[in-house]
């Protein structure tokens, strides 16, 4: 019993693995931000090189950071998707931050996890749908294990919701009780 709640706290709480996870994908959703505003702005002041119908973005000092084909379809699928990977790290960094409190069962935690349900369940697939078949035109499910990803992601994040929801129940009946 000693063993499985020193394991409980060496991940939950300040100064332990949530801690850490929180830092990561804060970080991880400042990076992404930092790049997708290069990225938009370099377009809008035409900062990039132009070679056999591909853009090339550079980042002085650094080389070259993003190239692709040079089709408005393709710089906003991009985009999109930059801003989805934004979006989804700094939710998760937000459930992180909720469990680096000395109480796990909480209501900052049950509500980013709603936050990641509704992300993965519903935003996730319809950019999915509207990046694949609108914007890019596409007819074929080559990529299709990215939305099955999202959908498994969401799943998760619904149980856990729900057992949050349960947890947060049993902890203020106790606290009621002492």
């Amino acid at each position: 019993m000693l063993l499985i709640k020193n394991n409980f706290m060496s991940m939950f709480g300040p100064k332990y693995l949530s801690h850490i996870l929180f830092y990561l994908f804060r970080g991880l959703s400042i990076f992404g931000l930092l790049s997708v505003i290069y990225y938009d702005v370099s377009f809008l002041i035409e900062n990039f090189r132009h070679e056999n119908d591909r853009y090339l973005i550079d980042i002085p000092l650094i080389g070259t950071f993003m190239k692709g084909e040079f089709q408005f379809n393709v710089i906003l699928t991009v985009s999109l998707t930059l801003i989805f990977i934004i979006i989804f790290f700094f939710v998760l960094s937000n459930i992180f931050k909720a469990l680096k409190e000395d109480v796990v069962f909480n209501h900052k935690t049950i509500k980013n996890l709603h936050y990641f349900t509704v992300l993965n369940l519903g935003v996730g697939p319809a950019l999915y749908l509207l990046v694949h078949y609108v914007i890019m035109q596409k007819e074929n499910y080559r990529d299709i294990h990215n939305l099955i990803l999202l959908i498994l992601f969401g799943v998760v994040a619904l149980f856990l919701t729900t057992t949050f929801k349960k947890g947060v129940h049993v902890q203020n009946e106790n606290d009621l009780t002492i």
